[in-house]
């Protein structure tokens, strides 16, 4: 048993960055070694798209094994099977190897974010979940900002070959420090064992809640429009002319931006007002950093755009999963999470093939504007719910748990469980 709650905590930070670092890597690289195989825009969509496909069929599911089983089990696993994918591409590149590895590394990666953010609302360490959240995403933005560029380098340097192995070490590297993780958090459970994942007054109470509706609002709609420039942005970039290193660091921008501004997280929320209307302002800048993508036409316009977006970003995506922490009881949560990951995932499953069709019939301006607009219009949607989402905040607790009936209230209300400490 640990001594500290920290200790597993900064070991699952640091895999998660390994684990963001290989991910971005593979979103350099997959445009730019589908198109080196002559696949046109539409094939493009439909690879984007494939991590997508058995996450949004395991979503509920995952959150029940996670639950049961024990997120610091589950992410192990799911470290280990993430390295299946750049496995395959190692020993025998080829188009129909990439899609089969982008269909290994959806599956398994949804293991580890929702093992990693269970891990993370459940860690008892004094703090709130806006600061421990805020210190876990700025470790996956710190991969993000160096997968990338790494990428663009080995690429311009090395060539394909070379990457696919580049990201299978870093991924077996984050798999051995998962596994540390593992062996000090033990086979914990979020929560009783109990199946009530497969309830339907718990799945409708889990859906009607107003913190679990902007959470989604904000991951599938910041999802929807970063997928759009993460199928169609390099190749856009590489036909202008300009170098996968640049390329590479261009991507690397924003998240060099998500970096910066996740330690100032809870600064931030509260300047601007609260959980909510920091969500909002998030939404509304990923909007115009993508919208305006086709509009930009030289590299200081893409790197602007790239800094606005990795504002929002950076800012919305750990901002949504405190929004699910702070409103949803924590028997619901692993469902609660495993939802909202799954409906992100479902975006991005969809989305690729939909916006490559689009592109293919008109033109990546087209595109993004589109993405922009669809972001847009949830904002609209999340400002709507502005009243009940701070009515709910400012009781200072969950929403009440509709699966449970009322029952007198004789002793102290219940923690969240100390992951960190249970076996």
């Amino acid at each position: 048993m640990p001594r500290s709650p920290q200790l597993p905590f900064y070991l699952q930070c640091l895999t998660s960055a390994l684990m963001t670092a290989a991910s971005s890597m593979m979103q350099v690289m997959v445009p730019l070694y589908a198109v080196s195989l002559g696949l046109g825009p539409q094939w493009l969509g439909v690879l984007i798209a494939l991590p997508g496909v058995f996450p949004v069929l395991l979503a509920l599911q995952t959150g029940r094994w996670v639950d049961r089983g024990g997120p610091g089990r589950w992410f192990f696993l799911g470290m280990l099977g993430m390295s299946a994918g750049p496995a395959l591409l190692a020993l025998s590149p080829g188009v129909v190897t990439l899609g089969l590895a982008r269909v290994v590394m959806g599956m398994f990666n949804l293991f580890v974010s929702v093992s990693a953010q269970s891990l993370t609302a459940g860690l008892d360490n004094g703090r709130s979940h806006t600061a421990n959240f805020a210190a876990y995403s700025t470790w996956l933005a710190g991969g993000r900002m160096v997968g990338p560029v790494l990428m663009g380098a080995i690429l311009d340097r090395y060539g394909f070959v070379t990457s696919f192995w580049a990201v299978l070490a870093i991924l077996l590297s984050g798999t051995l420090l998962a596994y540390g993780v593992f062996r000090l958090v033990g086979s914990m459970r979020v929560d009783e064992p109990r199946d009530v994942v497969g309830s339907g007054k718990l799945l409708r109470s889990t859906l009607g809640n107003v913190g679990f509706q902007v959470a989604v609002f904000a991951s599938a709609g910041i999802a929807l429009a970063l997928t759009v420039r993460e199928a169609f942005l390099p190749v856009m970039l590489e036909e202008m002319g300009i170098s996968a290193t640049v390329i590479g660091a261009l991507v690397s921008a924003g998240s060099l931006t998500s970096v910066l501004i996740r330690p100032l997280m809870p600064l931030v929320t509260r300047l601007l007002g609260g959980t909510a209307r920091t969500l909002i302002v998030a939404m509304a800048a990923v909007a115009f950093g993508i919208g305006l993508l086709g509009a930009a036409s030289s590299v200081p316009a893409f790197a602007a755009l790239a800094v606005v977006v990795g504002f929002g970003a950076g800012i919305g995506f750990p901002l949504s999963i405190v929004a699910v922490a702070s409103h949803v009881p924590p028997r619901q949560r692993g469902m609660a999470l495993s939802l909202r990951l799954s409906m992100s995932l479902g975006v991005e499953t969809v989305v690729p093939v939909l916006s490559g069709l689009l592109v293919a019939a008109t033109s990546y301006a087209v595109g993004f504007g589109a993405a922009g607009s669809v972001l847009a219009a949830l904002t609209l949607l999340s400002w709507r719910r502005l009243p009940r989402f701070e009515a709910a905040e400012a009781s200072a607790k969950p929403e009440p748990d509709a699966s449970v009936e009322p029952e007198p209230d004789t002793s102290p209300a219940p923690r969240s469980p100390d992951l960190t400490s249970r076996r």
